[in-house]
């Protein structure tokens, strides 16, 4: 095993995940407290428009077609705040999101942005691999407040770090 580990390749691919896992770690604490101020964001919104206020929650509203005027809310601002709500058959992933826990985590809001599946069991930013926290901030319109560069571009600092972190792993490939 030793042996293995001091050819070239081994050793690209040791820096490729090194380099994966101190980027992600940098971005999920972004996506950490981005979220939270998001969820703030949403409960103080309600408040001002509806009088619901931030200390009211729910954990009885577990189908998005049956929800009380809070999950509703949340569920609408979740909706608008999604960069691809337009685009057919894009949108929210509700499938990753436990809906009784949108009064109490705001994690679970972040699951709203991230690729459709294999995120459900995900309690945290930590817990989260690299794709899933790029894409609930690139997703999040919300999140544009904590960026210069404009994400709404085709070309942004989103999309560079995924595609430079596939091109970097096929490089890694072709050693």
């Amino acid at each position: 095993m030793e042996e293995r580990l001091t050819k070239k390749e081994a050793q690209n691919w040791l820096k490729c995940m090194f380099a994966t896992y101190t980027t992600r770690d940098a971005i999920a604490q972004l996506a950490d407290i981005g979220f939270k101020a998001f969820y703030t964001h949403i409960r103080s919104v309600m408040h001002a428009k509806y009088g619901i206020l931030e200390t009211t929650t729910c954990s009885s509203c577990s189908t998005p077609s049956k929800q009380c005027r809070l999950c509703s809310e949340i569920g609408n601002q979740i909706w608008d705040n999604h960069r691809f709500k337009k685009a057919k058959l894009k949108g929210p992933s509700w499938n990753n999101t436990d809906t009784t826990q949108w009064c109490t985590e705001s994690w679970e809001l972040a699951k709203c942005y991230m690729p459709s599946t294999g995120y459900r069991d995900k309690p945290n930013a930590n817990s989260t691999d690299f794709n899933g926290i790029i894409g609930a901030i690139y997703n999040c319109i919300w999140m544009q407040c904590y960026f210069t560069d404009d994400l709404s571009k085709d070309s942004n600092i989103c999309t560079k770090v995924f595609e430079n972190f596939f091109s970097i792993y096929i490089s890694v490939i072709d050693v």
